[in-house]
């Protein structure tokens, strides 16, 4: 994009500690529009070192000053603020959209104007298909239902066979792309959501505003989903936090603390189960045993995320 050229598109990149992938990402930005013009806003929420490799390397990516690390959502809203583009898309630094595919989604957005947001699928790099992409609206019973299932019993993604457009309940949060308008008309993200479920709450009140959200299949991100280290004990307490964050705010008292003691026997189920068939599964044996020990802390230290995230000052 030339600096004459208005962009169609703002992309928004919040980056933590990425300098190992963020020019990955970015190129892939660039085979993913060739002929969509657009703009590239990061915002550094780590120690400085990706800004300071994108100043160095990437000048075609604009710098939002760091504020720390002030969350996703937030981080994500700073770079919003910058934004000139008709659409937001959000694109994680450790993703790579595949060539054409932000054309792709413009064009798809243009042919759906009555929707507010638009997205495609995410894979790993094995080319397995993400679990975000299937993420409902959560209900107190699907955490209850949790407990005796390690797979989602319901989903809000299109079916993994589909081939065709339709309608989902939540978009992948590391790839997704939300008319500019309706961004500023919900006021972004709740930046009361520190990590995790901030994009589920994003939905939830798109939804309640009556717009659809769209996922188009054809459109694709390839997810380095290991970057983020995805059994570590730090992002399963994040996680586990924003879920209840969730659940305090959408849901009544009664359904709050159902979902809560519903997450803390899904917590002692991995835990359990881990630890009890580490020593019998000897192949699988490193990842049971992180998987026990990842759940532990959420088991021993409720107190820690049954409240949800603190309120901001």
């Amino acid at each position: 994009m030339t600096d004459q050229t208005l962009p169609h598109v703002s992309v928004l990149v919040v980056a933590y500690h990425s300098t190992d992938f963020i020019r990955q990402c970015v190129d892939g930005i660039a085979a993913a529009a060739p002929n969509t013009p657009y703009e590239i806003l990061m915002i550094d929420n780590g120690g400085g070192d990706t800004e300071a490799f994108v100043r160095a390397e990437l000048p075609q990516v604009r710098i939002v000053p760091s504020e720390g690390n002030i969350g996703f959502g937030a981080g994500n809203n700073r770079c919003a603020a910058h934004a000139r583009g008709q659409y937001m898309m959000l694109v994680n630094p450790d993703a790579v959209p595949q060539p054409g595919a932000l054309d792709r989604l413009v064009a798809f957005a243009r042919a759906h104007p009555e929707a507010a947001a638009w997205g495609g699928r995410s894979y790993d790099t094995a080319g397995k298909l993400d679990p975000g992409n299937f993420l409902p609206l959560p209900t107190p019973m699907d955490f209850v239902a949790s407990i005796v299932s390690a797979r989602r019993l319901r989903r809000g993604g299109l079916a993994e066979d589909a081939t065709e457009p339709g309608p989902v309940d939540v978009l992948n949060g590391g790839f997704m792309m939300v008319r500019a308008d309706v961004w500023r008309e919900i006021g972004g993200f709740d930046e009361s959501f520190f990590l995790y479920s901030e994009e589920v709450d994003m939905f939830k009140r798109i939804r309640e505003r009556g717009y659809a959200v769209l996922v188009d299949p054809g459109v694709a991100v390839v997810h380095d989903a290991g970057s983020g280290h995805s059994l570590s004990s730090s992002r399963i307490m994040f996680m586990t936090t924003g879920r209840m964050h969730y659940a305090r705010k959408h849901f009544t008292k009664g359904g709050a603390l159902v979902t809560g003691w519903a997450i803390w026997l899904a917590a002692l189920k991995y835990q359990l189960l881990g630890s009890l068939l580490a020593p019998l599964l000897p192949k699988k044996r490193e990842r049971l045993t992180a998987v026990s020990r990842a759940w532990a802390p959420v088991v021993r230290e409720r107190r820690r995320w049954w409240a949800g995230y603190p309120a901001k000052k």
